[in-house]
């Protein structure tokens, strides 16, 4: 056999040789191809229509609006300066949240939570407006 026809069987069989090993370089099967082809129009798709994360609502349901319920679940931040029950903590230097949309009435709360007063900070100034109100209905809850 001429090195030509060696050359020509070689590359036809699809083996190289690297290293000490035979590495086949065979045809891609028929199904894989399709396989692909299926996984990437569903992925374009996918991309398409699928909704960003900030336009899902929280935790799977549906938006919750303004509720006491709602603002329960930020009050936790409060916790830590005002004491578990909102009577006030940190060695006095954190009134209590009883009464205090009695006393502030719902604008000045929202105030404070937006703007801050004194030692707190502006823990609410990141919410949404119906938290903010939430938050506000809770507070309405502590007599």
């Amino acid at each position: 056999m001429s090195d030509k026809h060696k050359n020509h069987e070689h590359h036809e069989d699809h083996i190289d040789e690297v290293m000490g090993m035979k590495q086949g370089h065979g045809k891609v099967p028929r199904f894989l191809i399709v396989v692909y082809a299926v996984l990437a129009i569903w992925a374009v798709g996918y991309a398409l229509t699928v909704k960003g994360i900030d336009e899902r609502p929280a935790g799977g349901e549906a938006a919750q609006g303004v509720s006491a319920e709602v603002g329960k679940g930020l009050s936790g931040q409060c916790i830590a300066c005002h004491g578990a029950d909102f009577n006030g903590g940190m060695g006095g230097a954190a009134p209590t949240l009883h009464g205090v949309v009695d006393k502030l009435k719902p604008e000045g709360v929202k105030e404070v939570l937006t703007k801050g007063r004194g030692g707190m900070p502006p823990l609410g100034a990141s919410w949404t407006p119906d938290q903010q109100d939430s938050m506000v209905e809770f507070l309405k809850t502590l007599k």
